[in-house]
């Protein structure tokens, strides 16, 4: 991914504050495949971390250091080091040599693999590493008309939080263009920090989100030697229509006698 996410690292768990939907879909999954499980895109421990509190262990790759130090922090705080390993490392070359009954991509993190062929890199890497019969599963949004909200370039107010600094507030603004021949979303953010004094603090950032249509993604992933199992339209595994915001794949690696 050529986009800088270190910007991002310190307020990740603010943009992802209070959102744990997807936790008991990743969480059931898990126990369906048994471990140990592999997260691609791990962050600052979002997933990893209940998933070990759960019992299981798993291994996060991340090629955020920054996203990953804040990951191990709360590793530590949550005494879970026996259960979860960190991997600093870029996906598209990744060989740990190791094979894994699960691996996951969650929260739109697939879409960050933007360029040409890096989508399908990426697959090739994660069939490496999954066992036969080894499951793989992708949380991406449903691209429906409308499903990004404005992608008219205009600069809008996402939230007010406390933190990460002690007795500071961060305020987010947000904007976005949708580039539809690209299927692709870029999105700037602008995070203002402000403390009790009037004192602001501004960090700037920004990413490229490509959306997938699920014929698309059933196509990359049976060049990519995978069967595809389901794509449901929630964390509760309704069926995908028009009105489902989310988009969750799941395929099967081919048997190595089938490939």
């Amino acid at each position: 991914m050529a986009t800088n996410y270190e910007p991002f690292a310190r307020f990740y768990d603010l943009d992802t504050q209070g959102f744990d939907a997807d936790i008991p879909f990743w969480i059931n999954l898990a126990r369906r495949t048994g471990g140990p499980v592999l997260e691609i895109g791990a962050g600052t421990g979002r997933v990893l971390i209940p998933l070990a509190e759960a019992g299981f262990s798993v291994v996060g790759v991340d090629n955020s250091p920054g996203m990953l130090a804040v990951a191990r922090s709360k590793i530590a705080v949550a005494r879970l080091g026996k259960k979860i390993s960190l991997v600093d490392a870029d996906v598209r070359e990744l060989n740990l040599g190791r094979r894994f009954p699960l691996a996951f991509i969650a929260l739109n993190t697939f879409g960050h693999f933007s360029e040409s062929g890096e989508p399908e890199r990426v697959l090739e890497r994660l069939r490496a590493h999954l066992s036969p019969g080894g499951v793989l599963a992708l949380d991406l949004p449903n691209p429906t008309s409308g499903a990004f909200g404005n992608t008219d370039g205009l600069l809008l107010h996402e939230y007010t939080r406390s933190g990460p600094t002690p007795g500071w507030q961060t305020i987010k603004l947000r904007s976005q263009w949708l580039n539809e021949t690209g299927q692709r979303v870029d999105v700037s953010v602008m995070y203002d920090e402000v403390n009790p004094a009037g004192e602001i603090r501004r960090t700037l950032a920004s990413f490229v989100l490509r959306y997938f249509s699920a014929h698309e993604i059933e196509l990359m992933l049976r060049l990519a030697k995978f069967t595809l199992e389901a794509i449901y339209g929630s964390y509760e595994l309704d069926a995908l229509t028009d009105h489902s915001e989310r988009m969750l794949v799941v395929a099967r690696a081919y048997p190595e006698e089938a490939e």
